[in-house]
């Protein structure tokens, strides 16, 4: 099971929902679930939200192109 990074407070500039981040790199939202699940991506929670670095998804979208 994947790594998960709880969070006490959140930073909205840090960090996109799943399907923010999904609209981002332009693909579904199981996909990035998929990635979270497989550890290819970080995941945070903050209560009951999942999260995903801006960091992570911008490294993500470079190796894309």
């Amino acid at each position: 099971m994947n790594k998960v990074k709880q969070l006490k407070q959140v930073n909205d500039a840090d960090f996109f929902t799943v399907d923010e981040a999904a609209t981002e790199l332009g693909i579904k939202t199981t996909a990035i679930r998929n990635y979270l699940y497989d550890e290819k991506l970080t995941t945070y929670k903050f209560k009951t939200l999942t999260l995903v670095s801006k960091e992570e998804v911008e490294a993500w979208k470079k190796r894309q192109k």
